[in-house]
C-alpha cells in the first residue's frame, strides 16, 4: 500500500500555548517569562520556515534562557537540529520536552512524526494519536493526516482509513486525507468509494490552484482503470508521461503495461 503526501510538511506554528491571563501578583514573573518565552518561539519558527537558520537558533536559544522548563521552546530546537541534520540532537530535545510535558500536543505531532519517519517506529502513532485527539490543538487536522500516514505506513490500513477521513472531516480542504483514502480504496477494490474520494482531491486542488503530481496523477490512473474509463485512463497517463516521465510512478506505470 501506498501512502501519498501532496505538499511537504510543513513546521507547525502551534507551538504557542496562548495568551494567559493571571492577576496574582505573585505569579506575575512567571507569566511574563512564559509570554517572552513563546514570543522568542513564535520568532524562531518563523525564521525557520523562512530559511534562516542562524536568526531561527537566536530566537529559540533566547526562549531557553527566559524559560528553561518550556516544552514549546526544547520542541522548537528540536526541529530547529531536525532541519540541521542532527538526529541524536532532535531527539535529546524531543525526549526533554516530553518530560517537562507529555500533553503538550505539538512536542506530540512532532516527534511522533520524526519517530516514523527517521526511526521507523510504530510508537510514533501513540504520539501523533495523543496529539490529534486533544481538541484544542490548532493543528488537528495535520495530526490526523499524519496519523493516517502513520497507520499506513506500519500496515493498520483500517485504521489509516479512519484518521484520514477525521482529518477530511474536520477540513473538506483536505488533499492528503482525500488522496490517501483514493488509494486505499483501491487497494480495498472498492473502486466507487476511491472514485468518490479522488473526485473530492480534485475539487480541492482546483480550488486552491494547486497542481497535480505524479504520484496523484497515477493515482488518478488507477481510479479511471478500476471503474472502467479508459478515455481518463488515457489522459492521466498522457499527463504523467508528459510532466513527469523521470519519476517512480512513471517508471511503474511503463513496467505495468
Amino acid at each position: 500500500m501506498k501512502i501519498i503526501k501532496i505538499s511537504s510538511l510543513m513546521i507547525c506554528l502551534a507551538f504557542l500555548t496562548g495568551c494567559v491571563t493571571v492577576t496574582d501578583s505573585r505569579f506575575a514573573k512567571k507569566v511574563n517569562h512564559e509570554k517572552a518565552a513563546e514570543t522568542y518561539v513564535a520568532l524562531g519558527i518563523s525564521y525557520m520556515n523562512a530559511g534562516n537558520l542562524v536568526l531561527a537558533r537566536k530566537k529559540i536559544e533566547r526562549a531557553l534562557k527566559v524559560a528553561p522548563d518550556s516544552a514549546a521552546a526544547h520542541s522548537a530546537m528540536a526541529m530547529y537540529w531536525l532541519e540541521r541534520g542532527e538526529l541524536e540532537l532532535t531527539e535529546k530535545e524531543f525526549e526533554i520536552a516530553i518530560d517537562l510535558d507529555d500533553e503538550h500536543s505539538p512536542t506530540n505531532y512532532h516527534y511522533g512524526y520524526y519517530l516514523m519517519v527517521h526511526k521507523n517506529d510504530d510508537e510514533a502513532c501513540d504520539y501523533i494519536a495523543q496529539a490529534a485527539l486533544d481538541v484544542d490543538y490548532t493543528a488537528r487536522v495535520l495530526a490526523f493526516e499524519g496519523l493516517g500516514l502513520c497507520f499506513g505506513r506500519f500496515g493498520n490500513e483500517r485504521q489509516a482509513i479512519d484518521a484520514f477521513e477525521r482529518a477530511w472531516t474536520l477540513d473538506m480542504n483536505s488533499t492528503v486525507a482525500s488522496l490517501n483514502l483514493a488509494n486505499l480504496y483501491i487497494e480495498r477494490k472498492r473502486p466507487r468509494l476511491a472514485k468518490r474520494w479522488y473526485q473530492r482531491f480534485e475539487k480541492a486542488i482546483q480550488e486552491g490552484g494547486v497542481d497535480q503530481n505524479a504520484a496523484s496523477l497515477m493515482t488518478g490512473f488507477k481510479v479511471a482503470r478500476a471503474t472502467g474509463n479508459k478515455n481518463a485512463a488515457a489522459t492521466y497517463a498522457f499527463k504523467l508521461k508528459k510532466r513527469f516521465p523521470e519519476s517512480n510512478e512513471y517508471l511503474s506505470f511503463k513496467r505495468g503495461r
